[in-house]
């Protein structure tokens, strides 16, 4: 175990969350080991893993899958803890409690959590790393340097920030819900507006620390959303030009691949999966 590793381990002792962090994982899997990898899905800022519930219903009789909670969200801590090691060390946290190989499928900003997590734990057993709509920050760089700003103005029409808590506030519920998720049906918009959560402004404000060779050890994939006004597809096209990927896939969605085209997207994680 590395420095950064037991630190990370230390302060999630230290915050009392380390047994929330394991009775948060949602899980569809047996306990004998699976010959299949398992799913790990990482959720964006705003939502939880329950983001993800629509997918892995439709994973269920096909790949073993596991949605992760990330800290601060939800729980006691405040977030002005809620650091970029912290969330990628909860994240490696969960990963240690999944036996066998692991696909991990990133949406958003949780892009950023896994290339981070790949320093805290880089001898976990991940075959591929699949984001969606995703960030994915190299070394040094910040959570959000390639988003556009226009994909800011779009952000903060529905958002304010609680300087003093350090948490980014959904201050308009029905401007929220129109540029995370403006293809979501009447029942999906109402899921995604009581859903969704403030987020921990620290997270998003972070420099990546990237272990360059596990990154590059580990087979990549990118879903595009065609129309997502919080990362663009000219966004998502810059952060996919900066990776090397084994393959791309498009979803004519916004934001919410997975709460709004759940099946499209499901059979894409099968054929990544399965390859």
């Amino acid at each position: 175990m590395n420095n950064s590793e037991t630190f990370t381990l230390k302060t999630i002792k230290k915050l009392g969350v380390m047994s929330c962090l394991l009775a948060s994982t949602t899980a569809s899997f047996g306990a004998q080991t699976q010959e299949k990898p398992t799913l790990v899905f990482v959720h964006g800022a705003h939502f939880t893993a329950s983001s993800w519930q629509q997918v892995q219903t439709e994973l269920k009789d096909t790949y073993p899958s596991v949605a992760v909670n990330l800290p601060g969200r939800n729980d006691k801590i405040i977030p002005n803890q809620v650091s970029m090691e912290l969330s990628a060390g909860s994240l490696c946290q969960s990963l240690g409690q999944i036996s066998g190989d692991k696909v991990l499928v990133a949406h958003s900003q949780g892009g950023a959590i896994v290339n981070a997590a790949l320093n805290i734990c880089p001898k976990e057993n991940i075959e591929k790393i699949v984001y969606v709509t995703s960030v994915a920050p190299l070394d040094g760089e910040d959570v959000f340097a390639k988003l556009s700003k226009a994909d800011e103005e779009h952000y903060f029409q529905g958002i304010r920030f609680n300087e003093q808590m350090e948490l980014l506030e959904i201050s308009d519920s029905e401007k929220f819900a129109n540029n995370f998720a403006q293809d979501a049906s009447g029942e999906q918009r109402k899921w995604l507006i009581n859903s969704a959560v403030a987020e921990p402004a620290p997270v998003g404000g972070s420099k990546i620390k990237l272990n360059q060779q596990r990154f590059d050890d580990i087979e990549k994939h990118y879903v595009f959303a065609k129309r997502d006004q919080i990362i663009s597809i000219e966004s998502q096209n810059k952060i996919a030009d900066s990776l090397k990927l084994k393959s791309t896939f498009t979803i004519n969605s916004g934001h919410l691949p997975m709460l709004t085209q759940s099946k499209e997207l499901a059979n894409i994680l099968v054929q990544v999966s399965s390859n």
